[in-house]
């Protein structure tokens, strides 16, 4: 399957509270859609995204990582090297980026939150010294990334994941 993502393609989606934009520029959408599981043999993927409060309410994701050659990989599964993703944090954070959530592939079409991911997510937000408004919890399933992409956002407020309630569409 091919995707329509090209160098001036952003997508964008609002918090449930509808507060936040964040926007998910072309390189992330064009890693995210590398990793996807298109083939039977394809391994789940991951790792971590980071980004810059713009203006008031706008967020860009400006970096992303993963996956490492530490991580657990199979089909049905990913576990991320905790060691390496804290030092990415701390790298990020001296570039003044910010993490903001975790992303991992699913081998569906359109992909979904497992209940594993949602107390993933969840537990990590609960756990974090200075979480800020909320984490996203991003998914890609094997369909055009535009289509398949399961974005989630989790805060003190949720203790279940909710899908981010606003279509996706480009700049």
């Amino acid at each position: 399957m091919q995707s329509s993502v090209t160098e001036d393609t952003s997508l964008f989606y609002q918090t449930p509270d509808r507060k936040i934009i964040i926007e998910f520029p072309s390189d992330v959408l064009m890693h995210l859609t590398r990793y996807r599981q298109n083939r039977c043999y394809s391994k789940e993927a991951g790792g971590q995204l980071f980004g810059k409060f713009n203006v008031e309410g706008h967020i860009t994701i400006g970096a992303i990582t993963g996956p490492r050659k530490t991580d657990k990989r199979s089909r049905h599964s990913y576990k991320a090297d905790h060691a390496q993703e804290q030092r990415e944090i701390d790298e990020k954070y001296k570039d003044g980026l910010y993490f903001l959530g975790d992303w991992h592939t699913h081998p569906e079409g359109v992909a979904t939150p497992s209940p594993s991911d949602i107390k993933a997510i969840t537990e990590i937000y609960q756990s974090s010294i200075e979480p800020g408004p909320g984490f996203l919890l991003v998914i890609a399933g094997t369909a055009p990334i535009q289509d398949s992409l399961s974005v989630s956002w989790c805060n003190s407020k949720v203790t279940t994941m909710q899908r981010v309630g606003f279509p996706a569409f480009t700049r």
